[in-house]
């Protein structure tokens, strides 16, 4: 039976589990894209519904609309002309799983402009409507958003503005990670199995005495 033990306790390592790195799966910080007004495609994502938004930064005169916290080029979500009012959803969709943590970030600034804006932000089961007044750089910005469920849900992330007019709220450093939990490895749970079914006719056949 000493020799069952020691089999089942080396197996029983091959179980402990396995320790899996968050990774990336969305990153989007317009930095890449040209400057432009009215514009419908944005890096990853769309302007969808007939709707427009502006990028902006130093390019184009508006660079200080992306002053700190934001960085290089950012996103006036109310665009020119036309039907101003953005819609920003990402181009493809995410199938968010049970059991994996998705953390989203991004930085929601008000218009610096005068203008108190309204943006509604969706990803799967979070949904949040946040009311900036024009200088406020802080209330918007949220990091590591915990996003869980409880099936397996197609999500895109969606930023709507519901300001009137060409001057919205500003978005940035918009980011989606994942922190899958720990899992045995499915190798070593079949292993574990099979020690147990050896040792059990090990036992049988030598009429191993166990102890309690």
């Amino acid at each position: 039976m000493k020799t069952c033990a020691v089999g089942l306790f080396a197996l029983a390592l091959c179980v402990v589990p396995v320790s899996v790195h968050a990774s990336t799966i969305f990153n989007e910080n317009f930095d890449e894209l040209s400057t432009g007004l009215g514009v419908t495609s944005v890096g990853g994502f769309n302007a969808i519904g007939g709707t427009n938004v502006d990028i902006v930064g130093p390019g184009n005169g508006f660079g200080a609309l992306c002053a700190s916290p934001e960085s290089g080029n950012c996103v006036d979500l109310d665009g020119t002309g036309g039907n101003p009012q953005g819609i920003l959803q990402t181009v493809s969709s995410i199938t968010l799983m049970p059991g994996v943590d998705y953390f989203l970030s991004f930085d929601l600034v008000g218009s610096g402009r005068g203008v108190t804006t309204s943006t509604s932000v969706a990803f799967g089961p979070y949904s949040h409507t946040f009311t900036l007044l024009s200088g406020d750089d802080s209330s918007g910005i949220v990091t590591n958003q915990l996003v869980t469920v409880s099936t397996n849900t197609v999500a895109n992330l969606t930023f709507t503005s519901n300001t009137p007019g060409e001057e919205g709220s500003v978005l940035d450093n918009v980011l989606i990670t994942t922190s899958p939990a720990s899992v045995p490895e499915p190798s070593g749970a079949i292993l574990l199995e099979s020690g147990l079914v050896i040792c059990l006719a090990l036992a049988r056949k030598r009429k191993c005495p166990v102890r309690s």
